[in-house]
């Protein structure tokens, strides 16, 4: 009863808004796994459904100055998993991705609530729904990435340059705010010419016995528009891996991305091939290739997307294949 109370309290003004969207994104897919190993290939069920799902986006705005976000993950392959730790638990990702209130007042925005942790970073940048997890690091895949905190964020002079501070909770600590533990992140969002970089360093609580010991991460990620055609994104990520405990993450280690992205005139067809090197302590040196299309057949819109990837893990030795598609459901309730 207390947290359908807490939910009803936060979500009223949304309600109230005078500007809102609402956007469904079912997405289905088969993704059939081949290992090169010598272990048996995975076709069980429900793995072969690879990341089916169901999401929700509601945003709007509230005043002038007031506006609001809400992601859900309502559905996976895994449901009971997103359903057994809600709300206020901070080592895991769960059912509710996004909550969170923005105001903003010229080249200041102060925002509250659940959001994805700051570490900068083009990998961080698209919604779940539309990522496939085979081609992600190891980080992605294993980081509880979404925490409740506070930002604020700066534009700068220049135009579509802004800077941006953040204190979340800690995946590190089970139950958020109780346990003590938080993360603290500055990034930088830019846009130069053709080139687009996400920079950011966080800092992470691993101990509540030691709060003073901090484990950092930096990320300096770059894309390149090299023609209207073609883009680049280079990115490299220290202070991640897998440190065996809880989930693989932050033990020292190095994270380099190269990703080529093509797009046909018409913006139809996006072809991408994707490669990742990783060192860490848990898994060495590892390397993780792919690439993929993605395919949007209606006439004047991108709402439905078919795609088809592969990827080949050098860890855990293995091809994971995925064929798919995707629809955004839009309502526009009311401006």
């Amino acid at each position: 009863m207390k947290k359908l109370l807490l939910t009803t309290a936060v979500l009223l003004p949304c309600l109230l808004a005078h500007s809102q969207e609402l956007k469904f994104v079912p997405r289905l897919e088969a993704s059939p796994v081949f290992s090169t190993g010598g272990e048996e290939h995975n076709f069980s069920f429900p793995d072969i459904l690879g990341e089916t799902s169901l999401y929700s986006f509601f945003e709007g705005d509230i005043s002038d100055h007031f506006s609001f976000f809400v992601c859900n993950h309502w559905l996976s392959t895994d449901p009971v998993g997103l359903y057994k730790d809600t709300f206020f638990y901070s080592n895991t990702n769960n059912w509710l991705d996004f909550l969170y209130f923005t105001y903003k007042t010229g080249w200041f925005s102060l925002t509250l609530g659940k959001d994805v942790i700051h570490l900068g970073g083009w990998e961080y940048d698209p919604y779940d729904v539309y990522c496939h997890s085979a081609l992600m690091s190891s980080q992605w895949n294993g980081l509880p990435a979404y925490q409740w905190g506070a930002s604020m964020a700066f534009d700068l002079p220049w135009e579509d340059n802004s800077i941006d501070v953040q204190m979340v909770s800690s995946p590190f600590g089970e139950r958020t705010f109780a346990s003590g533990l938080f993360t603290w992140a500055l990034r930088w969002c830019g846009s130069i010419g053709p080139w687009s970089p996400i920079w950011g360093v966080a800092l992470f609580q691993d101990n509540p016995a030691d709060r003073a010991h901090l484990i950092p991460v930096v990320d300096i990620s770059n894309r390149f528009a090299l023609n209207d055609n073609f883009r680049l994104d280079l990115s490299y990520r220290y202070g991640v891996g897998g440190n065996g405990d809880e989930f693989p993450l932050l033990s020292p280690g190095h994270v380099g991305i190269a990703e080529l992205n093509f797009t046909d005139n018409n913006e139809k067809v996006d072809v991408f091939a994707k490669g990742i090197y990783e060192y860490s302590a848990l898994k060495g040196h590892n390397w993780i290739a792919g690439g993929g299309i993605h395919w949007y057949p209606l006439r004047n819109s991108q709402n439905l997307r078919v795609y088809a990837t592969a990827g080949w893990d050098r860890f855990y030795q293995n091809v994971t294949a995925s064929a798919g598609l995707s629809y955004d459901l839009v309502f526009k309730l009311w401006k």
